[in-house]
């Protein structure tokens, strides 16, 4: 990743449906390529601290220096996504960002009084949306400083320097 560690690094949008979104982030956006991940491997999910095992898809693409991605939910497993639609909201979930210490600032989040609403693994690497809606308007993900993650934003980083506009829908490396 070419930003320093604890910017944010990506705005997230939760979606109905990810084709018309997706075609909407390339065509008028001119946002590209995205990495499409559909029925996203997450693993060890946790809810508001209760098992979960939500199905989404997920599409990574760059804005320059920014990711966005962009969410569908598959199932009515409850999760931080269907709390959201349910409350009638579309667009801005979260921002994510790559602290240096992710369980310290983990940490600091829950002395903030922020719940951990969300939580799983992706490819052995931590990830948790904090609940900061009542504080900053959506969720705030944190991801572990760990190569799985840097690897994968940096290919989608990469891909969108100089991008051509071709082959705008890809399938994700996972």
């Amino acid at each position: 990743m070419t930003q320093p560690l604890h910017t944010v690094r990506q705005l997230a949008y939760v979606v109905r449906d990810m084709d018309a979104a997706l075609k909407y982030w390339v065509d008028v956006l001119k946002v590209g390529p995205f990495y499409l991940f559909e029925h996203c491997p997450l693993r060890n999910q946790r809810y508001r601290g209760n098992p979960s095992n939500v199905d989404v898809t997920l599409a990574l693409g760059n804005s320059g220096d920014l990711q966005i991605e962009l969410i569908v939910q598959h199932n009515d497993e409850p999760s931080v996504y269907k709390e959201f639609l349910d409350a009638g909201r579309v667009g801005v979930h979260h921002f994510g960002l790559m602290p240096e210490d992710y369980k310290a600032t983990y940490a600091q989040y829950q002395e903030l009084g922020h719940e951990a609403a969300f939580e799983c693994t992706v490819g052995n690497a931590e990830l948790v949306y904090f609940d900061t809606v009542n504080t900053i308007g959506h969720y705030t993900e944190l991801w572990d400083n760990n190569a799985v993650f840097k690897d994968l934003f940096m290919l989608v980083e990469n891909a969108a320097k100089d991008w051509d506009g071709k082959d705008p829908v890809r399938p994700g490396p996972l």
